[in-house]
Parts: C-alpha cells; sequence; structure tokens
C-alpha cells in the first residue's frame, strides 16, 4: 500500500481521472476543481473555478460551497453531486442541493477547459420525498437535521451505471439497525438510482429506480464507483463524526465489492485503511486492478495537504 502526500488542499471529495496520469478532485470546502498529476505531488497543476464554467448559477462566499462530494464520468460528461445536508449546525444550505455537468477538454497547451453541460439539478430531495417507495428514509425530517447526527442527510458517493444512469450514495440516513450508547447500529446503506441524468440536466422530470439498502457493516457510503461491467467498489465509512469517547472507539473505513445486477456484496478484509478518512476512490482509464483512494485530512493535519494510497484489488 503506497502512500503518497499531496499539498494544496486538506479535504479532498469526489474525484475522477482524467487521463491515465491526471486526476481532477473537489475540495468540500469551495467551489474549485483541481487537477494533478499522480506523480506531482507539490501542488495542484490547474485549478478550476464553478462560477466561471456555470457563471450566475454559482456564486462564492460563506455558506455558499455546494459541498461537493461525489463525481462520475458517464459518456464522456462529469457529473458531481453537492451534499444535499444542512450545515454542522443544522442550518438549511440550498447551495448544497445540487446536481451539475460538464465537459473537460484538454488543449494543446496541456491546460484543460470546463463547460458547462445543460442546467444544474437542484431537487433531488424534493423529487424522492415524492416517491413512495423512498417514505420509510424519513428524508423531509432528514434534511432539516445535522447530516453527521443520527438520521440526518448526507450524500457522499455518486457512480455510473451500465445502463446509462446513476447511483447516488448517502452516507446517511441509515435504515433499520438499534441505537447504542447514542449512535446508531447494524443501520443498512442507501443507494438511489437516478434513472434518467441526461434528460435531468436538460429540464426533465427525475425518474428514480427501487431503493437499494447494503449491509456496509453499520457503515453508510463515502464513495461508490464502478469498476467494470456491473461490479463496483464501495468505500464503507460512519455516518457520524468518529469521534473517539470513554464508549466509542475510532472506526475505520471499509471497502467492500459489490455487483449491481447479482446483488452480491463481499467486504474487502485484506485491506487495513488504519487511520485513513477515505472519501474518494476512482480507476485510471487503462487499468481496473488498482484504485487510488484520497483521504480527507482536514481535520488531522498540520501542513496543507492530504494523503493517497494506491491499492491492488
Amino acid at each position: 500500500m503506497k502512500k503518497i502526500h499531496y499539498a494544496g488542499i486538506s479535504n479532498p471529495s469526489g474525484a475522477i481521472a482524467l487521463d491515465n496520469h491526471k486526476f481532477i478532485v473537489a475540495d468540500d470546502e469551495d467551489n474549485l476543481l483541481r487537477i494533478y498529476d499522480r506523480d506531482i505531488t507539490a501542488q495542484p497543476l490547474q485549478i478550476i473555478a464553478l462560477k466561471e464554467v456555470f457563471e450566475s448559477d454559482i456564486a462564492d462566499g460563506e455558506d455558499m460551497e455546494i459541498d461537493l462530494e461525489g463525481a462520475t464520468l458517464l459518456n464522456g460528461t462529469f457529473f458531481w453531486i453537492g451534499s444535499h445536508g444542512t450545515d454542522r449546525k443544522g442550518n438549511i444550505r440550498l447551495a448544497r442541493h445540487r446536481l451539475l455537468s460538464m465537459q473537460i477538454k484538454a488543449g494543446s497547451d496541456g491546460q484543460y477547459s470546463a463547460s458547462r453541460t445543460g442546467s444544474i439539478y437542484t431537487q433531488l430531495i424534493a423529487d424522492l420525498m415524492q416517491d413512495k417507495r423512498y417514505d420509510k428514509y424519513h428524508l423531509s425530517k432528514a434534511k432539516t437535521l445535522p447530516p453527521k447526527t443520527m438520521g440526518g442527510l448526507s450524500i457522499e458517493g455518486l457512480a455510473t451505471t451500465p445502463g446509462n444512469g446513476l447511483l447516488i450514495g448517502f452516507r446517511n440516513p441509515l435504515i433499520g439497525g438499534s441505537v447504542k450508547n447514542g449512535r446508531l447500529k447494524k443501520g443498512q446503506a442507501l443507494l438511489v438510482p437516478l434513472l434518467n441524468p441526461f434528460e435531468v440536466i436538460s429540464g426533465q422530470a427525475a425518474r428514480f429506480g427501487d431503493p437499494i439498502e447494503l449491509n456496509l457493516g453499520g457503515y453508510g457510503v463515502r464513495d461508490i464507483v464502478l469498476r467494470k461491467n456491473h461490479k463496483y467498489l464501495i468505500v464503507a465509512g460512519p455516518y457520524h463524526d468518529n469521534e473517539v469517547t470513554d464508549v466509542h472507539s475510532f472506526e475505520k473505513t471499509k471497502l467492500y465489492s459489490w455487483s449491481g445486477k447479482s446483488g452480491k456484496l463481499k467486504g474487502l478484509k485484506r485491506f487495513n485503511l488504519k487511520n485513513l478518512n477515505i472519501e474518494s476512490a476512482f480507476f485510471y482509464p487503462d487499468d481496473n486492478n488498482y484504485v487510488q483512494l484520497l483521504s480527507d485530512d482536514g481535520k488531522s493535519r498540520s501542513t496543507i495537504s492530504f494523503r493517497s494510497v494506491s491499492l491492488k484489488l
């Protein structure tokens, strides 16, 4: 397990490979996308400001961050999703209710240009609340609670499907389980299939598939990425802030393989991620045997940097 430290940000979230050497990553603390060379760790090669891509539809400043958490590439279009949660105090942050898409192209000078694709979708939670299949997740209440409290709302994963749809992974809320020492245990994680993402960004109504519940050992989805065919890698972590107390120990990030076709779920127990706080996973185009994982180290490091590891699956 090779560990690398990349400078420039401490809170990486959604990330996607641009080619076999470069990746683009969001920081959940600002509305900027940063491009890195996998072998150059000193600073990002380039920074793309979303307000320059989406103009008046996105603003910078206090309480205006989208809290980008998930990213995926579908048929040449890059999709990004906000957390859709409140701030840590439970204040509503509408700027976080975003599913947006863009084209990212490499120029002859080695710089990348980004252009918007369609409109920004802001009604995900509202639309799910109108779908009776999702009533049991109590999203109307969840959307008002701090994202890391029991029953709160936080989206962190986004992946493509072989059927040209998207899978939206929820860190919170979980379904079922029981409460022990003030925390929910053995809850099931939620995946929401969005069947028509290209129609949605063209202004049409969203169509959802049936909810998918996964037993991730009481964890929620921190990221999900399509590996090949219908096989996915899932990064799982606690729904809460993972603070160590007299009654709570540190909970390590775990990895799972999951088949979207058969539903088979398998824990990858041979990987010990120790104190890494993994929020993003991606594969480079020519190699789906190695996954690169990025750790959100915002509170744990004194320098402005984040850790990354590459694993052979």
